[in-house]
């Protein structure tokens, strides 16, 4: 599109950039906010997940806004040529993309990932599961403190990146830089996709609720695929060439990345809630088929040696009760026969991944 600028049109593209960020900031508050509303209608304590959600929340939302303040002040959206008429805002826009890259990897990203590495430690606790997780996790922190200090250090001295009249200054191949930063970070993301499925998949219980885990699971796949054309970008010829243009796009993909990472690290904790609160025609295709089934030992059963134990009581010999459905699939559950990660919070209802909806139960 264009912008009348006195009397010539200029070419601006921001308005998608603006659009995106906005929205995808509103969904992020709502639904990391709906995750602790969901814990404190299952009457349970916050776990160290749940909190790291928070940083990453914060970091998100501060590159949305900065992305929407360049736009204003750093002529974002503009193609470079038009926008050396004013110098300041090139120096604004430096300053912007140096911070950005500190918020992204570091503190957006980073965050969401381990909390949802430490939320499957919780529910699976295989010996061999917990060393892949922590391996990942392990990869994931690496990646983000290493993205840290070459944000800030990439040039020397670091006034140099906005400030390119400083005598002696240098910065490495920053191009390089851009491309082969996210390769790392896609990777972990598709490590941790396919992670909890061959437990759900060894689940027995009905298709139908396997399938709709998976999705669940799978839901940060749509993260990857905005990484992947995030890093596309910085092939194309204007990448560096036209940065006030070309990071419209590049600003898309790192706001939807960042936002997708969060929604779907809270999904599991919230998918009761979300089916609860579906219309009834969306989600009553099988009630017919399990109301009032109890989804105990007796008929839902795991392996011991794939790191399940019983489905439907607790290690106290209590039924667990999710307020907002009445036999759900939790934690504690899930754990090892070993008694690891017994920790009673999260659930993940079968019947309401299967369609049943029944009036609240409070124990």
């Amino acid at each position: 599109m264009s912008e009348s600028s006195g009397n010539t049109d200029v070419a601006y593209c921001g308005d998608s950039l603006m659009g995106v960020s906005i929205a995808i900031g509103v969904a992020q508050i709502l639904v990391v906010a709906t995750r602790f509303y969901a814990r404190y209608l299952q009457r349970v304590a916050c776990a160290v997940d749940d909190y790291l959600i928070i940083p990453s929340l914060i970091a998100s939302l501060g590159q949305s806004a900065l992305y929407i303040v360049l736009l204003k002040i750093g002529g974002l959206g503009y193609h470079l040529e038009y926008v050396m008429q004013t110098p300041e805002k090139l120096v604004n826009l430096q300053k912007g993309l140096v911070a950005n890259q500190i918020l992204d990897f570091p503190f957006t990203v980073t965050p969401a990932k381990i909390s949802i590495l430490l939320f499957y430690i919780r529910i699976f606790s295989t010996l061999k599961f917990r060393m892949i997780a922590y391996a990942v996790g392990f990869i994931v922190l690496g990646h983000g403190i290493g993205v840290f200090f070459a944000a800030i250090f990439q040039c020397s001295p670091v006034q140099y990146a906005w400030d390119k009249t400083i005598e002696g200054g240098s910065c490495f191949d920053q191009q390089a830089f851009y491309r082969y930063v996210s390769p790392p970070n896609i990777l972990t993301d598709v490590l941790i996709l396919v992670m909890p499925l061959p437990f759900v998949w060894k689940l027995h219980t009905r298709m139908t609720q396997k399938l709709a885990l998976t999705g669940v699971f799978l839901l940060g796949g749509l993260g990857t695929v905005a990484s992947i054309l995030r890093m596309t970008i910085f092939f194309q010829e204007n990448a560096l060439t036209d940065p006030t243009w070309a990071s419209v796009n590049l600003g898309i993909w790192t706001v939807l990345e960042a936002g997708i990472i969060i929604i779907s690290a809270c999904l599991p904790s919230i998918w009761p809630l979300i089916v609860r609160i579906l219309p009834r025609k969306l989600v009553s295709k099988h009630s017919s088929k399990t109301r009032g089934r109890r989804y105990t030992a007796s008929n839902v059963k795991a392996k011991a040696g794939d790191g399940f134990s019983r489905l439907g009581e607790n290690v106290t010999g209590e039924t667990d009760k999710w307020p907002l459905d009445v036999n759900p699939l939790h934690e504690s559950q899930l754990a090892s026969l070993h008694g690891q990660g017994l920790v009673k919070g999260d659930s993940i209802s079968l019947r309401s991944l299967n369609g049943t909806r029944q009036e609240p139960r409070y124990s």
